[in-house]
């Protein structure tokens, strides 16, 4: 049985597990990102930033059953008049594997088409997370290009994937 996730506002009690997340750094590798401070300042000036920003909007996912968070989601660069943002999730390591992230999925393209009012969203991802690419084809994204040499860490480069849908 698949469980049912829910996209909430971030709780302070929230603080841990996203911090968790903000500071794993293969996974933030995984999210085109490398953070550079993790310490709980670091980690509260980035959630502010994501909770405050006019132009997206930043929910925690959570087993809504429980209402423990499980990951995050986020809709960015908003553009308003032409009706597409950026979106992503994350999902911890400890709660993939389970379908979990396609529910997710799903919640965040309603909740960019009803409370945003977005006909398009696009979104990138590493060319070699092999398990995101899949679920996102699987949504009806598709690939608008290939990014060559496009994201670095501090070991590798690697080539980004842009993807859209018209919701």
């Amino acid at each position: 049985m698949l469980k049912r996730v829910s996209l909430r506002s971030p709780e302070n009690s929230d603080f841990d597990f996203l911090a968790s997340l903000r500071r794993d750094s293969a996974l933030q590798a995984l999210l085109l990102n490398v953070v550079t401070s993790t310490d709980d300042d670091a980690v509260a000036g980035w959630l502010e930033r994501r909770k405050t920003d006019p132009n997206g909007s930043f929910m925690v996912i959570a087993d809504s059953t429980t209402d423990e968070p499980i990951g995050f989601a986020q809709i960015t660069n908003i553009h308003h008049r032409n009706r597409h943002g950026f979106i992503g999730i994350v999902i911890a390591p400890s709660a993939q594997g389970k379908g979990l992230g396609r529910v997710a999925m799903e919640n965040l393209v309603a909740t960019a088409k009803e409370k945003y009012r977005l006909e398009k969203i696009l979104l990138e991802v590493r060319a070699d997370n092999f398990a995101a690419l899949s679920l996102y084809k699987s949504m009806n994204f598709r690939i608008v290009g290939t990014m060559l040499n496009h994201f670095r860490t501090n070991d590798d480069i690697f080539d980004v994937v842009l993807m859209e849908k018209r919701i």
